[in-house]
């Protein structure tokens, strides 16, 4: 993977998390989300959405 497909994949994951927080989900139904659908660990998930959420 190239630095740039990683950055596409994050920026991807950020807009993910700020639609769902949109979408009124709480922060364990984001995670369970992340984790299910995008294929994330607990930790990968959970610091995804730290992220998104610093940026918002």
């Amino acid at each position: 993977m190239t630095i740039e497909e990683y950055a596409a994949r994050q920026e991807e994951r950020v807009e993910t998390i700020k639609g769902l927080v949109k979408l009124n989900f709480t922060k364990e139904q984001i995670i369970d989300f992340l984790t299910q659908n995008l294929n994330l660990s607990q930790q990968e998930a959970d610091n995804a959405y730290n992220q998104a959420m610093a940026t918002a």
